[in-house]
């Protein structure tokens, strides 16, 4: 599906939400009621402004394309089909547990630094979450085609389309083989998408496999030396929270063929 596809699919479902629908039909039914026509343009500019937050909701957006909205904790291991994605996600897990033991045993004076940086500890498990399930997705579905077969039918139809002697034949073989090269294309796409959804959650372990040290450095610092390290620590976290949003965003178009 292309990125217009995609942005059709969730605008008409952000167009028909019963409470997006709700506001503009109740704004039109107040002003017949009372003949004020400013009160239909401030519904539909209500109306209007709830479509576009949904457009600009991440989960929203996730929900209409997979059917799912975010996840809660990282996936089990045992429902896991692709070995890569398994163990990058025991790799996640094994460094949040290690992030909660130590922050577990920081003393108090300690630990009241270090609630933002578990925030965006626990947003980047979210996201090592959703990766892993639409890694995992893109892996399944890859395991049906084969992407030389494809790429080797492109081939062959382009050289009908070479040897074809009648006009009309060879413009048939050429459009199959646009469109064998087209899916082909996208194969590669998914496969590209899978990686580097493998490479993200590799980034986030081991994000989380360095938060420990520097949590238990904290002991050795002053307030104002802990604040300052905490405050580091957080914003590292939440630029690599900023970057996986935008790469998940982007997961909503590509492999979309995985899931139709």
């Amino acid at each position: 599906m292309s990125k217009q596809g995609a942005f059709g699919k969730v605008l008409s479902r952000s167009a028909i939400r019963p409470l997006n629908l709700g506001v503009l039909g109740t704004a039109i039914a107040a002003a017949i009621a009372v003949a004020s026509w400013p009160i239909g343009v401030l519904g539909a500019a209500a109306y209007l402004a709830l479509v576009a937050t949904d457009l600009s909701n991440l989960e929203f957006r996730r929900e209409v394309m997979f059917g799912r909205a975010t996840p809660h904790g990282l996936p089990k291991l045992a429902a896991i089909a692709d070995a890569g994605v398994r163990e990058a996600v025991a790799a996640v897990g094994a460094a949040r547990d290690e992030v909660d033991r130590v922050v577990k045993a920081l003393p108090a004076r300690v630990q009241r630094h270090v609630a933002s940086t578990l925030r965006s500890i626990e947003e980047l498990e979210t996201h090592g979450a959703t990766l892993a399930l639409r890694g995992d997705e893109l892996s399944r579905y890859l395991a049906t085609v084969s992407l030389a077969d494809v790429e080797t039918e492109a081939s062959q139809l382009a050289r009908r389309a070479e040897l074809a002697t009648d006009v009309a034949a060879r413009t048939e073989y050429v459009a199959a083989a646009g469109s064998a090269a087209e899916r082909a294309s996208a194969l590669r796409d998914i496969v590209a998408a899978r990686e580097r959804i493998l490479a993200n959650l590799a980034r986030i372990a081991t994000a989380m496999r360095g938060v420990p040290t520097k949590l238990v450095r904290l002991r050795a610092l002053d307030d104002q030396a802990s604040d300052a390290l905490t405050g580091d620590v957080g914003s590292e976290l939440d630029r690599m929270n900023i970057d996986l949003r935008a790469f998940e965003d982007a997961l909503v178009v590509v492999g979309e063929e995985a899931t139709s």
